[in-house]
């Protein structure tokens, strides 16, 4: 169930997830209930209809797992791929920016597929499967929200650190396409320019600068700040683009195990004191948590979480908010504590995916801040969506990279537009009285479900079918107000991206 975040107790489990680090466990795909573009969620061994050469020169701005998914099927289709990357590789051991645990669902799953199978297996063994997941009301009362028993033959979410996610998929990368000559990866270097009308950029490694041939393609899979976004937003002065920042900070930690008193196979929940949680996943590599908290917000005799600048107080306040997982947070947990720097989750919305040569995925394009736990799925489903459009329609001799865009961008704005609104819940216009019945929808709905009554829960919708965000979020016009029509999106996807 994914409601607000300002709302309480158990039903913070979908708010609670942050910048698309958390994602549920499976829940059960009911049988012929979620439809899908079979054209855009092909594998590579049922691609035969598509050229496979297209000859474009592409720009990828941000190797998160978006980026390198898209490299990796442009590379397949005779592609040559240039990747910038502002961190460091992930493979160096340095967690800047990819510190947090990810989960692969069903989404993300099918996504990785349509590379090939390897692929898959590559990234497995870097995860842990999981089908468990735990609510803690209080240090002795736990519900299961989710069983083994509830997957129903699925295949489990992989949880997995986003670092070794890169990682694997860049060895894939290179393994494949290292001895092409179409492949480059600079890492610590950052997007200086971008002509988005002509594709002609320049990049900054510390102090050089590289003036860049133009690339007929530029895709901006740089994150919520994205600089490619930026660019557009600079020549498109009909380009919008609302980011708001999300209330609460949160910090990663990284522990060698899971705490002994947790079931080590589950995902875990806790709300502590002040409105703090701490979200705890089971990893390849030991547990990650992801802990939550509001500045301003005054609990008796406890400093605030984000006002820590001393290890051993950071380790002694993180034991008094979180009791019941003490043992875990040691002196270096207090380390790596206040060692970070807080961040915090933003939304993303924008009227149009792209203009001239640039065009935007994932985060650039549309961020939920995590809320609903589709970050990476849906933008490795932009990735899959736009290299499939390309390869069809620019390989197959029928449109222009330009008209491939704007398909593009008419098929994936809808999607992201309707994904904000199911990760946020009704708006302010939809009125306290549907918002109220969509809450009680939304709880009921999980309640009956796990006595397998009625349909599943929206969360379950999210996670674990294919069906489109677009028709999840018309079937609840009636709490949030009527999605618009494809022909509307059009409409304005062409004026936003037609130059004045």
């Amino acid at each position: 169930m994914t409601v607000p975040r300002r709302r309480r107790g158990w039903q913070c489990v979908a708010a609670l997830s942050i910048s698309g680090a958390l994602l549920l466990p499976s829940f059960v795909v009911p049988q012929g209930s979620h439809g899908h573009s079979p054209r855009l969620l092909r594998r590579a061994s049922d691609r035969s209809d598509e050229s496979s050469t297209l000859g474009l020169s592409v720009l990828i701005a941000g190797a998160g797992p978006a980026g390198l998914l898209l490299a990796d099927r442009l590379l397949s289709a005779g592609c040559s791929v240039h990747i910038v990357e502002a961190r460091q590789d992930p493979r160096s051991g340095s967690l800047e920016g990819r510190a947090y645990a990810l989960g692969l669902g069903l989404r993300a799953q099918q996504t990785i597929r349509t590379v090939d199978d390897k692929l898959w297996e590559t990234i497995k063994p870097s995860g842990f499967a999981s089908e468990r997941f735990k609510l803690h009301l209080s240090p002795k009362i736990a519900i299961d929200l989710r069983t083994p028993e509830d997957n129903n033959g699925l295949e489990p979410s992989l949880l997995i650190y986003q670092s070794d996610l890169c990682s694997a998929m860049l060895d894939h990368l290179e393994t494949n396409f290292g001895g092409s000559g179409r492949l480059r990866i600079s890492f610590q270097s950052r997007l200086k320019f971008l002509n988005a009308a002509t594709g002609a950029a320049s990049v900054q490694k510390g102090e050089q600068l590289e003036e860049l041939p133009s690339a007929d393609l530029v895709a901006g899979c740089d994150g919520v700040n994205s600089a490619v976004r930026s660019s557009i937003a600079a020549a498109c002065p009909a380009f919008e683009v609302a980011q708001t920042k999300l209330p609460g900070s949160f910090k990663v930690l990284r522990f060698p195990q899971m705490p002994s008193e947790l079931d080590p196979t589950a995902v875990h929940l806790f709300t502590g004191k002040g409105g703090t949680s701490a979200f705890i996943e089971p990893t390849a590599r030991g547990a990650c948590a992801l802990i939550n908290w509001r500045d301003g917000v005054n609990v008796q005799e406890l400093p605030s979480l984000g006002e820590l600048q001393d290890p051993e107080e950071a380790r002694e306040t993180l034991s008094s908010y979180f009791p019941a997982i003490a043992e875990a947070i040691t002196d270096d947990a207090g380390k790596q504590f206040v060692s970070q720097k807080a961040s915090q989750a933003s939304t993303v919305k924008c009227n149009t995916y792209h203009f001239g040569r640039a065009v935007l995925l994932g985060d650039a394009a549309h961020s939920t801040g995590g809320v609903s736990g589709q970050g990476c799925s849906s933008a490795m489903k932009d990735s899959v969506v736009l290299a499939e459009l390309l390869q069809r329609e620019v390989g197959g001799a029928k449109r222009d990279t330009l008209e491939v865009l704007s398909m593009y961008s008419r098929q994936q704005v809808p999607e992201g537009h309707a994904l904000l609104d199911l990760s946020l819940g009704p708006s302010e216009k939809a009125g306290p009285l549907r918002k109220a019945l969509y809450n009680a929808a939304s709880l009921a709905g999980t309640l009956l479900s796990k006595l397998g009554i009625g349909d599943p829960p929206l969360q379950t919708l999210l996670t674990t079918s294919l069906t489109p965000f677009s028709d999840i979020r018309r079937d609840r016009d009636f709490f949030f107000g009527e999605f618009p029509q494809q022909e509307e999106f059009d409409s304005m996807i062409e004026r936003a991206s037609t130059p004045s």
